[in-house]
């Protein structure tokens, strides 16, 4: 069993790591929401939107938020599989 030092260092070290992932996930939501709107700008509006698109940053702050859950598709397999064929 590490000590109470220990464990403090590596729950300093670690809230680093997350501090800098909370600024990655931050920047990429902005750039994916953008992406969205302009999307839904572009688009007719008489065109069904296919799962997951237009809304994909919301997925993937859900599958950040359920961390423990397996086997769930990657945010990159859900958006390759819900643009795909689209252009």
């Amino acid at each position: 069993m590490a000590s109470i030092a220990t464990n403090i260092a590596t729950i300093q070290t670690k809230a680093v790591e997350l501090d800098t992932l909370i600024g990655q996930v931050r920047a990429a939501k902005a750039v994916i929401e953008a992406a969205e709107a302009e999307i839904r700008q572009l688009r007719p509006k008489s065109d069904p939107s296919r799962a997951y698109q237009e809304r994909l940053a919301l997925v993937a702050l859900d599958a950040i938020g359920k961390p423990s859950i397996a086997g769930d598709k990657t945010i990159a397999e859900l958006a390759a599989a819900a643009w795909a064929g689209v252009a």
